[in-house]
């Protein structure tokens, strides 16, 4: 097996992934001792569920970067969909959303659990470039916003969809700067951190881009932060 992000060690990632999965047990038996029908546990219950959804994608990215197989984490991904129904919050967790829509497209999911999130933009009203840009690549009647919620790093997304109607390579130049942008705008650098917990670092709207735009990525295959591995896990 062959690391996709080599900022860990393949034991790191082990370790990452057996706590993980310790973690997501405990959560789970959390919450099957509060009462979904009791106004005490309510905020509970949703704490219990951002957890969930936080080392679920930890997981997720975990298995990714360690090198395992692509579909290995789809069961992951799924459960988060769940988690994320359960939890999201539009005002303060914008990036959670354009990571699960990325994921979606990449995984190919079915319809039936790729509309949970379309809904949950819905039912918050969310207007933005990127959001509508993601979900408009598998409901056509889905309306674009020209706005983006978050400007940074994003905003240079807009450049490289209007760049690739008129000339690809440089539409593909550009995303290549964003990647850049995209490492630069991270607050935490975990791979500094003197504790074990770096899962990898991945653009995965960057590969959802490629996708949805037809861009040839062939000279990003070994570029740091895109997720090469997850557009081409078909061909």
């Amino acid at each position: 097996m062959k690391l996709r992000d080599k900022l860990n060690t393949e034991d790191g990632y082990n370790e990452i992934i057996e706590e993980t999965k310790e973690f997501i047990d405990s959560e789970l038996d959390d919450l099957a001792s509060y009462n979904k029908d009791s106004a005490n546990d309510k905020d509970k219950i949703i704490a219990t569920y951002e957890n969930l959804f936080k080392y679920n994608l930890e997981l997720f990215e975990t298995y990714y970067s360690l090198g395992e197989d692509v579909l290995k984490g789809k069961s992951v991904f799924i459960a988060n969909i769940h988690a994320m129904q359960e939890s999201w919050d539009a005002q303060s967790v914008y990036v959670q959303m354009v990571t699960m829509l990325s994921i979606g497209i990449l995984l190919e999911t079915e319809g039936e659990n790729f509309n949970k999130l379309i809904r949950l933009v819905e039912r918050d009203n969310v207007n933005d470039y990127l959001i509508d840009l993601l979900i408009q690549y598998r409901d056509q009647d889905w309306q674009q916003t020209e706005s983006f919620l978050w400007n940074k790093p994003y905003k240079g997304i807009a450049e490289i969809v209007t760049l690739s109607k008129e000339d690809k390579v440089k539409a593909l130049e550009r995303l290549k700067k964003y990647l850049s942008e995209w490492y630069k705008s991270l607050e935490t650098k975990t791979h500094e951190s003197k504790w074990n917990i770096h899962t990898g670092y991945w653009c995965w709207e960057a590969g959802a881009l490629v996708k949805i735009l037809g861009l040839d990525d062939s000279s990003l295959k070994d570029q740091q932060y895109y997720p090469y591995d997850m557009v081409h896990w078909k061909d």
